[in-house]
């Protein structure tokens, strides 16, 4: 079993531009994260602890809020990324509090933030996002199977979990959605499995999903392939970026989000 390193750090700058469509600056209170998703590129993208496991390793930045105070009584405008990278809302979370400290000075400041998690400890800021118009939650759900979702995702919340923040979030009339992604064709991309989770997110009261196609990346595609070692019987199947899988289960999101009233929106 990996035992987690935590690292306090400190940040120069809280909220740097974003690259990400429809997001202007990016708020990342921790570097790493301890779910340890298999498929996840983040260490294929920033370079970071690439030869440590993934998930052994996690950096606070214990000051973002003071830092992104600062940048916010500057200028407020734009929408900000809560977890662009890695999760806001990781086990870390908990006790630190860096998220909610970032959240509250958002709202504060009169700021627009886009969240973007796979745990429901997001239930625990409820509060701050009642009532506010200027945020959205998305919740991260790649399939709506707890065993199945287990085998890649082995230290996040299941995904009944998520789909009951969801529910919860919506019922407090937080503008949420689903971030369906990555769709693995050989582990979550099958016609019945695209239903499920259209279904789960239907009666969850979510109105739209973002979804996306796993792009293979070197450390990303060898922790997978490890992951489904015995699990899938393709592993070919992996690479599932390929034009014609693409396609395939757009096709089907698209029919079943249509008949749900569900708009569907690619995520790049």
């Amino acid at each position: 079993m990996i035992q987690l390193e935590v690292r306090h750090v400190e940040c120069s700058v809280a909220a740097p531009p974003s690259r990400l469509p429809g997001l202007d600056r990016a708020v990342n209170p921790y570097r790493g994260c301890a779910h340890s998703c298999a498929y996840c590129y983040a260490q294929d993208v920033t370079r970071f602890e690439t030869d440590r496991p993934w998930g052994d390793v996690v950096e606070a930045k214990v000051n973002i809020a003071r830092r992104l105070k600062h940048e916010l009584s500057r200028d407020a405008k734009g929408v900000y990324g809560i977890g662009t990278v890695t999760d806001p809302y990781q086990p870390l979370e908990e006790k630190l509090e860096l998220t909610r400290s970032c959240l509250a000075l958002l709202r504060r400041f009169g700021a627009r933030a886009s969240v973007l998690t796979k745990s429901d400890l997001v239930l625990r800021d409820i509060d701050l996002m009642r009532d506010w118009p200027g945020v959205e939650v998305g919740m991260s759900i790649a399939c709506a199977d707890d065993a199945t979702a287990a085998v890649v995702e082995p230290h996040a919340p299941p995904p009944t979990n998520r789909f009951g923040a969801l529910a919860r979030l919506s019922a407090a009339g937080v503008d949420v959605y689903l971030m369906a992604a990555p769709i693995i064709p050989s582990l979550s991309g099958s016609r019945d499995q695209l239903e499920s989770l259209v279904d789960a997110a239907h009666g969850s009261g979510v109105r739209r999903i973002i979804w996306d196609m796993w792009s293979p990346k070197p450390i990303a595609s060898l922790r997978l392939r490890e992951a489904l070692d015995g699990v899938v019987a393709e592993l070919a199947e992996l690479a599932g970026s390929s034009r014609g899988a693409r396609s395939s289960a757009e096709a089907v999101l698209a029919s079943v989000c249509s008949d749900r009233g569900i708009q569907l929106v690619s995520a790049f």
